[in-house]
Order: C-alpha cells, then sequence, then structure tokens
C-alpha cells in the first residue's frame, strides 16, 4: 500500500479559523502597537484628544487579550501540525520564538489593563463605563506601566523574528511554509 506524503495529509495546513485568528491578530496587534507608540506623544490637555486615544487603545487591548485566550484554546484543541522539516537548531529556535510570542501577546494587554486598574481612571469598553476594580495605588500603576512597555518592546522583536523567519523560508529556503496558511 503506498504511502500518502505528509505535504498531502489535511494535518499540514492551518483550519480556516486558526488562520483567521492568526491575521485578525496580526492586523489588531500592528494597529494596537503604532497606536500605542503614537498616542504616548499625545499632550495631556483639555481636549479629550489623549483621553480618546488612549480609550480606543485600552479597547482594543482587552479585545486582543481575548483573542489571545481564544487561539490558546482552540489551539489546545485542534490537531498539532507537523514541524517543517529544518534543523534541531531553528526547530528550538522557532518554538521557542513562538512560545515568547504567545507569552508577550498575553503579558502585553495584561499589564495594560491591569495598569489601568489601578490608575483611579475609569476604564472603558468602546465607551462602556466599566466597573471600577481596585482603588488608585500608584506604585502598582508604575510597575504595571514599566512592564508593559517593555513587554511591548519585546513583542516588537519577536514579530521582527517571526517576519524575518518567514521571508527567510519563503524566499530562501522555499519550502512552502506559507501553503500552511491557505
Amino acid at each position: 500500500m503506498t504511502q500518502v506524503p505528509p505535504h498531502h495529509n489535511h494535518h499540514d495546513r492551518y483550519d480556516r479559523f486558526s488562520i483567521l485568528l492568526h491575521w485578525l491578530m496580526a492586523a489588531l496587534l500592528l494597529a494596537e502597537l503604532g497606536l500605542g507608540l503614537w498616542m504616548t506623544g499625545l499632550p495631556k490637555d483639555s481636549s479629550g484628544t489623549r483621553v480618546y486615544w488612549f480609550n480606543l487603545h485600552k479597547s482594543l487591548g482587552m479585545v486582543l487579550g481575548l483573542l489571545i485566550v481564544l487561539r490558546l484554546a482552540w489551539a489546545a484543541l485542534r490537531p498539532r501540525l507537523a514541524p517543517i522539516a529544518q534543523s534541531p537548531l531553528m526547530q528550538r529556535l522557532a518554538s521557542g520564538n513562538h512560545k515568547l510570542l504567545y507569552l508577550f501577546m498575553l503579558l502585553a494587554p495584561a499589564t495594560g489593563f491591569l495598569g489601568s486598574v489601578f490608575s483611579g481612571y475609569p476604564i472603558r469598553f468602546f465607551g462602556l463605563r466599566l466597573p471600577q476594580l481596585a482603588e488608585r495605588w500608584d506604585a502598582a500603576k508604575q510597575l504595571l506601566s514599566f512592564l508593559h512597555q517593555w513587554a511591548v518592546y519585546a513583542l516588537l522583536v519577536l514579530i521582527a523574528l517571526h517576519v524575518l523567519a518567514f521571508f527567510h523560508h519563503q524566499f530562501i529556503l522555499r519550502d512552502g511554509l506559507l501553503r500552511r496558511m491557505k
């Protein structure tokens, strides 16, 4: 009996929902990172402009936080894909980068949300005021803001590595990595 080559196996491609989550999160994450870096330069004044953009950033961050939890749950439920054939070192680097991406995609919104909880300002989710979960706590706010900022910088580096790895697979190795996402 002839065996079906691995590239014909239905478990060598991501399912549609996984692909949708990947690209939706990629687009939202890039928008959120750009917005977060830009909005910190807005002046603190009475116009409400800074508050508007910060509230939008917080709302998108909460959506991303929920999406990463959904993505992790979905990844745990679906069959695992076989790794791309590559050296053990490259396999460990790829696996490590993916694990760190997930960690920082959780850490960035979690620290941002908790920092907001301790800021003393109301948290709004697309205009809807959420219940106040804690009193203002400046030391916690400062620590969480620091952690949020560094989680975001780490995420930027990990995303850059992820994109560089894609280009390496697509244009140097030409190993068909992108076919897994179709």
